[in-house]
């Protein structure tokens, strides 16, 4: 037995559990998180649900949680405010994206232009995008247009920076070696820069998909009748928390499903970038 085990098992010593992990199949992988998340909810539904350790009415257990999801659905309260988020998203990420490659290009490409726009850039994506609520508010009234507004401000400023520091951290040697054979400027941009930059480009996509999300709720949080935010704090305000939780676990998922959907792009459009971090 203990045989089987130190050959086929998991070991843990060093490196051996990574490189286990590592080198479980996608299937496998996916197992294993599926086992911790079955974890986590049994012994979240032990502490809360069954033992009655915490108060359930602020922090409910999954299955009430499940049941408030379904109230959600039941009384289209779901639908109607996901609809609103997934609109203001998904326009506030395309103008982010539209704005922020050529802009992130240009900044990696000229000095000047990374000299005028990069502090600018990088004091607005220091500053907490929360900050920004109430001027947005005064700027577009109340609806969608500050929701829309927030989410460009979140998610345009990780793109940009992110395309302009793959421009500047483009292979030196690389470079020369295209100007040996005879490359000329529109070659290095096309060979050399643009594949160079297409990892710090899904890098970037990738932390804007969050950063966007978080912006969005945060707008909708506060002043907005209609959205995910506004449908969380309408349930936290009137102690129906199982239903809070379930809207930011939809949330969640909108998130992380984006996230996914960003990456996949990336293996289509640039294997050679996963095939890196083997």
């Amino acid at each position: 037995m203990s045989v089987l085990f130190a050959t086929g098992g998991p070991r843990t010593g060093r490196g051996g559990l990574a490189a286990w992990l590592a080198g479980l199949s996608t299937g496998g992988k996916a197992a294993v998180i599926a086992v911790e998340v079955v974890v986590v909810l049994l012994v979240w539904q032990l502490v809360v649900g069954y033992w009655g350790l915490i108060n359930p009415v602020f922090f409910p257990p999954p299955l009430a949680i499940a049941q408030g999801f379904g109230e959600i659905v039941a009384n289209g309260s779901l639908a109607a405010n996901a609809a609103v988020s997934a609109q203001a998203w998904l326009t506030g990420f395309t103008i982010a994206v539209i704005v922020g490659i050529p802009v992130g290009l240009l900044m990696g490409a000229s000095l000047p232009v990374d000299k005028v726009v990069g502090p600018i850039a990088w004091t607005i994506y220091a500053t907490p995008a929360i900050a920004y609520q109430p001027l947005a508010k005064a700027w577009f009234g109340f609806g969608i247009g500050p929701v829309i507004f927030l989410v460009v401000i979140s998610a345009l400023f990780p793109i940009m920076l992110n395309i302009a520091a793959g421009m500047r951290t483009t292979s030196p040697s690389l470079l020369r070696a295209a100007r040996v054979y005879g490359g000329s400027q529109l070659d290095l941009y096309r060979r050399v820069f643009l594949p160079s930059t297409v990892p710090f480009l899904f890098a970037g996509l990738r932390q804007a998909v969050v950063l966007a999300t978080i912006g969005m709720v945060v707008a909708e949080l506060s002043g907005s009748s209609s959205g995910m935010g506004a449908l969380i704090i309408k349930a936290a305000n009137t102690y129906q928390t199982d239903q809070a939780f379930a809207a930011i676990g939809v949330v969640v998922c909108w998130s992380v499903g984006m996230t996914g959907i960003v990456t996949l792009i990336e293996r289509r459009v640039a294997p050679w970038t996963r095939k890196a971090r083997r």
